[in-house]
Parts: structure tokens; C-alpha cells; sequence
């Protein structure tokens, strides 16, 4: 069993969502009933519904996948006609904040970035759009500009929020990939930056760093072999695990295996992130020991096997100290977890 603390809870709201007129005459298989269907013990039936995804995982294709990280992830559907009036304000760039403000150029980037997200991409492309895509980014700039509603969502602070940073164009990619309407793509991007980890939304990505310090701890306690041979050949972490942490591997192909180990991630907590980066690190161990350039084959970590990952990353989760999980399930959350991370020994 993972230990996890996280706080989940089976969403009805948003699983009665899960018939769509495409699918009135399809088949249901049993998952999908179970989450149509009422469940009296919410707490059972969310352990019932991991164990499924972990055991079984989800039907390939999966035309409910959005329904079940709603639930998992505790987002409630939101208005359409709020997001339409967020997305009416337009972009955040000169026009809307105005030349001297901070916030200026925010639109520039995200446009510049959204056009190289998963570029060669073809099946990603034919399910979103450029248009699509930008809207979702710019309304949630804009929420974070107004602070909106996030005193009440987030353990981080609001003045160290960011509006747009590296690898959001990223993370948001799975959700327009999988969801079936832009505003819940929107309700599940903003939920897992402001919900499940804040403290990657930061001007500093002050999570991320710590995320890429907690793989070299986790590594450093289950293979000191391959940690130490990774500092000698002067092989960062920063370098080459900041885009896996950064991302939670989405910057890894195929699009496929990502919402794979995005299911999950969002059954059992988004920390398990670290984990999963790794186990992608133990499955190349041999051609990593054996490289006189390691760095070379880090720069880009092999296509993503998502079954094999998890199943190493359960092993890997077993065999480390609980204070170093301890710290693992904190540091997206937890300001005060930096400073332990840097003191802690192994």
C-alpha cells in the first residue's frame, strides 16, 4: 500500500457529469458504472477506485479519463458563462495591463510557448487548438493577477504566486488533450497549480528546485552507486530532472503514457511525481553506468512506459526513509520544507 496524506474525496458532482451525448449508446464498462453510480462511504469508495486504476488501470481509449481526475482531484465543474466572462477580458498583454505593467508581456510568452508545445504532435493537434490553448493559460493569468479566490484555495502566499511560468504550456497539454470542453480543461489545470502544487506556481519555482533536490536524495538512498557516478560525471539534476519535475513528466513522449502516469499521480498525490522521475532514472541505470557521456542520454529520458514506472516507483517508495517521504509529500505544498530538504542527511 502507498502511504499517502492525501485528502481526496469522491466527487458526485462532477462524476454525474460523466454521460455526454456521444456516448448514450455506448457500452458502459464496470468503472464507469461505479462512478455513476451512488456511493454511500466516500471514503471506501475512493480507495476502491485507486486500487481499480492501480491494479487495472483505465480503458484504452478512456472517454470518461476527465470525469475520474475530477473526482480525483476534488474539482467541481465550474459556470461556463464565468469562464466565458474570464476569457472576455482577452489577453494579458499591453492592451489589457497596460505598457508599464509587470505583467505586460505575459500573452508574448504564452503564445511563444505555446507554439512549441508538443509541436510534432499530430493526434495531440487534432483534439485542441492554438486558440484553445491560450485562452485556458491567459484565464488562468488572469485569476492569479486578481487573486481570485485564491486566499481560500492555496497554503502559498498570494504575492508569491506567479501568473505564468516556465512548464504551465506544458501541464495544461494533457488536460486539452483528455477533457472534452475548454472549461474543464481550465477547472483541472487550475485546480492541480493552486490545489495540488503552489509551490511550483512561483516566481522562483521554488517547489521544482526542491522537487529536484528530493530526486537526488531519493536516488542518493536507494542507488548510491549511480548517485555518486552521476556527481563525478558532473551530471546536474537541475539539468536533467527539472523539465520531469517541473512537468510531472509530461515533457516526456508519448502524450499517451504521460495521462497513463497522470492517472496515478492523481489517485495517490502529485509528490509521487519525484518517485516516478527516479524510477526513470533506475530503468536506464545499466546504459548510465556504462556512458562515458551520461549527460547525453539524459538530456532527453527514453519514451515513457507508464506500467513499469509505477510498478518500480512502488518499490522505490517502500525501501525510503519515512522522513524523506515525509518531506516528498510536503515540498508542493509546505513553505517551510526547503530548509529540511537542504538539512537533510543520508
Amino acid at each position: 500500500m502507498i502511504r499517502s496524506t492525501s485528502y481526496h474525496k469522491l466527487n458526485r458532482k462532477s462524476s454525474s457529469l460523466a454521460i455526454h451525448p456521444k456516448n448514450k449508446g455506448r457500452k458502459k464498462d464496470v468503472l464507469e458504472k461505479f462512478i455513476e453510480s451512488p456511493q454511500p462511504l466516500l471514503g471506501s469508495s475512493l480507495s476502491q477506485l485507486r486500487h481499480s486504476i492501480l491494479c487495472e488501470g483505465l480503458p484504452d481509449p478512456c472517454p470518461y479519463r476527465a470525469y475520474i481526475w475530477c473526482i480525483l482531484l476534488r474539482a467541481s465543474p465550474i459556470e461556463s458563462e464565468w469562464y466565458s466572462g474570464v476569457v472576455a477580458r482577452g489577453e494579458v498583454n499591453t492592451e489589457s495591463m497596460g505598457v508599464d505593467s509587470k505583467f505586460a508581456h505575459i500573452s508574448e510568452k504564452i503564445r511563444n510557448d505555446v507554439f512549441r508545445t508538443f509541436q510534432n504532435n499530430k493526434k495531440f493537434w487534432s483534439k485542441t487548438s492554438e486558440d484553445e490553448f491560450i485562452r485556458v493559460l491567459n484565464a488562468f493569468a488572469w485569476c492569479v493577477i486578481e487573486n481570485d479566490e485564491i486566499n481560500e484555495l492555496s497554503n502559498v502566499k498570494n504575492s508569491r504566486l506567479s501568473p505564468y511560468v516556465q512548464g504551465m504550456n506544458v501541464l495544461a497539454g494533457p488536460f486539452l488533450y483528455v477533457c472534452r470542453s475548454e472549461p474543464q480543461s481550465f477547472t483541472l489545470f487550475y485546480n492541480l497549480l493552486i490545489v495540488q502544487m503552489p509551490r511550483y506556481v512561483t516566481p522562483t519555482l521554488i517547489g521544482a528546485m526542491d522537487g529536484v533536490r528530493l530526486v537526488e536524495l531519493v536516488l542518493n538512498s536507494v542507488d548510491k552507486k549511480l548517485s555518486e557516478f552521476l556527481k563525478k560525471s558532473m551530471s546536474s539534476a537541475k539539468i536533467y530532472a527539472l523539465p520531469s519535475v517541473l512537468t510531472l513528466c509530461a515533457c516526456t513522449p508519448s502524450l499517451d503514457e504521460v495521462v497513463k502516469l497522470w492517472d496515478f499521480l492523481f489517485s495517490y498525490g502529485v509528490h509521487m511525481n519525484i518517485i516516478l522521475v527516479v524510477a526513470q532514472l533506475l530503468l536506464i541505470r545499466s546504459e548510465l553506468l556504462t556512458s562515458k557521456n551520461p549527460m547525453s542520454l539524459l538530456r532527453q529520458f527514453p519514451e515513457l512506459d507508464a506500467r513499469k514506472i509505477i510498478k518500480l516507483s512502488l518499490s522505490i517508495t517502500k525501501s525510503i526513509p519515512d522522513d524523506l517521504y515525509d518531506l516528498i509529500v510536503r515540498h508542493t505544498f509546505d513553505e517551510t520544507v526547503g530548509v529540511q530538504i537542504e538539512n537533510y542527511k543520508t
